[in-house]
């Protein structure tokens, strides 16, 4: 595994898997900012803090892992799968995503996410089945 890899997969297993939120900033450099997380907004750290913990107050996740990466000078682009277990239900759920960062003196610099919500926000029991189908459709979800 590169060093890149193993610096994301660490990220993965200790903020995400682990729940150690406040180690997050650890991984970022001083003004990091993710974009892809939320709607038209770039997360910084403490914003990032609180998206992970209450994403984490519906899931447990177990493991993330990488599937496929390409790496090209500072930059790591990674398709991910995520195993989880939903907290209300218990229901064990899997789900997919990608995320492209720069890495620059082993902090993540830049960040750029694409991540399945609708599809884990379905499984977690917040919006209706099949509500990419039903969108599609022109139905609005209620």
């Amino acid at each position: 595994m590169s060093d890149k890899l193993d610096l994301l997969q660490k990220f993965y297993d200790r903020v995400w898997v682990s729940g150690a939120v406040e180690e997050a900033s650890g991984f970022f450099g001083i003004s990091t900012e993710a974009s892809g997380l939320l709607p038209d907004l770039a997360v910084g750290a403490r914003e990032f803090h609180e998206f992970v913990a209450a994403l984490l107050e519906m899931v447990e996740l177990s493991q993330i892992k990488i599937e496929k990466a390409v790496e090209q000078g500072d930059w790591l682009a990674v398709v991910a799968t995520y195993d989880a277990t939903v907290r209300a239900t218990r229901q064990r759920i899997t789900g997919n995503g990608m995320v492209m960062v720069q890495i620059e003196n082993g902090r993540f610099v830049e960040a750029y996410n694409c991540i399945d919500f609708l599809g884990l926000f379905e499984k977690v029991g917040l919006v209706p089945e099949n509500a990419l189908a039903l969108c599609m459709a022109g139905q609005r979800l209620r």
